[in-house]
């Protein structure tokens, strides 16, 4: 039945929140922060691809809602004594507001005029908490103090592990319970063509909407999530070159399928990893050798990695069956 995930996905999802508890008793701090970082990364990528695989919305306001996550809830843990889980929660609640607020001009722009609009709010949102010194710290950036989850205290790499397991399965289940619902299915055929949705009964702007906030709200737990790890933060973390890793990660794992978002986050969040272990006289051919797999992953696997290795399984882990140039083009498509 749609709406209802199998025994498989949800056996996936245990298996995170167990390597999520048995894995800081074996790796190292390092290995234990990157993963962190993944995971975060990989509960912000999935809300993008909601937005751009699925309701076939090219924005790039992803990286503000984010901002609004990090800032919102460590001012509120920190300074106004709210519990964590309040605080992620409140802070996700006005990421979606915003969103929402975000999408009813928005769903009226498409393609490379919506992009604009978005990157232009995005930009308005770091030179907010760029230059709201009181609140945000300006420049010189905002220090809170680690969470405490009902007298778990959070923190270091180690402590904190487990916690972002768990809420990373908790997103994952709840994307997929999404993509299989109604709502999943309408924002599918918003992307595969307006003109069929409206004829079919559908309330494309009210869709399109929603899929904001939702959006939104993704990226403003992601936004909780890094606060349970860090101790700090500045305005350039909040930069395009995120947004930029992020809509890597989505593209090249594969647009409209979970499985290949979750790729896509690993590949491309451990390469800076692996060409930093490099000889040092090739240093300085990082970034070239970084764009040119970028460039030949985009050109030769136009699907994405998981459409490279398993096609057969996309329709059923829940994906959209579109290619990354799919989704950007539909919305181009369906205004023809």
């Amino acid at each position: 039945m749609y709406a209802e995930l199998r025994a498989s996905e949800l056996a996936g999802l245990l298996l995170i929140i167990a390597a999520g508890l048995a894995l800081p008793q074996i790796l190292p701090g390092y290995f234990l922060y990157t993963g962190n970082s993944l995971m975060t990364y990989a509960i912000l990528a999935i809300g993008l691809d909601l937005l751009l695989g699925w309701s076939g919305q090219f924005a790039f306001a992803h990286i503000a809602f984010f901002g609004i996550g990090i800032y919102g809830t460590a001012l509120l843990e920190s300074r106004a004594e709210v519990p964590f889980l309040l605080s992620v929660a409140i802070s996700a609640a006005v990421a979606g507001l915003v969103g929402i607020a975000i999408g009813f001009p928005a769903a009226r722009l498409r393609t490379v005029y919506l992009a604009l609009a978005t990157y232009a709010f995005a930009e308005c949102a770091q030179w907010v908490f760029r230059t709201w010194d009181p609140v945000t710290g300006g420049p010189d950036g905002l220090r809170f103090r680690p969470p405490v989850i009902f007298g778990y205290e959070t923190g270091s790499d180690q402590s904190s592990f487990p916690v972002v397991a768990l809420i990373l399965a908790l997103a994952i289940g709840a994307a997929l319970y999404l993509t299989k619902s109604k709502l999943g299915r309408q924002m599918c055929a918003i992307r595969d063509s307006e003109h069929v949705a409206t004829a079919s009964g559908i309330d494309v702007r009210r869709t399109k909407v929603i899929a904001f906030a939702i959006s939104a709200v993704f990226a403003g737990i992601a936004g909780g999530v890094y606060t349970l790890f860090q101790t700090f933060v500045n305005a350039d973390v909040l930069g395009v070159s995120q947004l930029v890793t992020v809509l890597t990660m989505v593209v090249i794992g594969g647009s409209g399928s979970i499985i290949g978002v979750l790729l896509g986050v690993v590949v491309i969040g451990l390469l800076p990893e692996l060409l930093r272990a490099m000889p040092q006289s090739l240093l300085v051919w990082q970034e070239f050798i970084y764009g040119s797999i970028l460039v030949l992953a985009i050109v030769f696997m136009p699907q994405g990695l998981w459409g490279l290795i398993k096609p057969r399984f996309i329709r059923r882990t829940g994906g959209c069956g579109r290619t990354p140039a799919q989704s950007i083009r539909a919305p181009a498509e369906a205004s023809q």
